[in-house]
């Protein structure tokens, strides 16, 4: 509202609502050009990489790893102990309901009873997810004498494969 108590928009002189669905539309056009843009864009993007980038036939020597002029010896794969990546994820979803709860909190705007419902509901729902991922962390992640032993057992396989390959 104006200082004058006149709306921001000219009452509608149409009938039917036709002049406030023409006025979301108009609302609306800005995120629909931003969108559009930036699909364009990231088209734009794979587009040229795809066109600029050198077109070799792949063979396995062009795609082994490197290792100072040595033939790669065992797997990339390497037992890592994820033992805070669940810890991480939780952080960084209470971190998200933390900003939509301050953004709702500092809103101009008058919050409803539907409103205060909804973000009750949101609060309960992400509450009871992260007690049920708390609940099965013991069961999800591995201890540290299990990452231990895989860690032992990768080390002890590439220890014989070298033995095996030094002739």
């Amino acid at each position: 509202m104006c200082r004058n108590g006149v709306g921001a928009y000219p009452k509608p002189q149409s009938i039917d609502g036709w002049y406030s669905s023409m006025r979301l539309f108009i609302d609306f056009v800005p995120v629909l050009v931003w969108a559009l843009l930036a699909i364009a864009l990231v088209a734009i993007m794979l587009l040229a990489s795809w066109v600029l980038r050198p077109h070799i036939l792949q063979n396995s020597d062009k795609t082994s790893s490197y290792e100072c002029g040595e033939e790669p010896v065992g797997t990339a794969a390497v037992a890592f102990p994820y033992s805070y990546f669940l810890y991480t994820v939780l952080f960084v979803i209470v971190d998200v309901m933390g900003a939509f709860l301050w953004l709702l909190s500092v809103s101009p705007l008058r919050i409803s009873e539907v409103i205060v419902w909804q973000t009750f509901v949101f609060v309960v729902l992400i509450v009871l997810g992260i007690a049920f991922a708390l609940h099965m962390l013991p069961q999800t992640l591995l201890d540290g004498k299990e990452t231990l032993r895989l860690y032992r057992e990768s080390k002890a396989a590439r220890e014989q494969h070298d033995s095996g390959v030094q002739v």
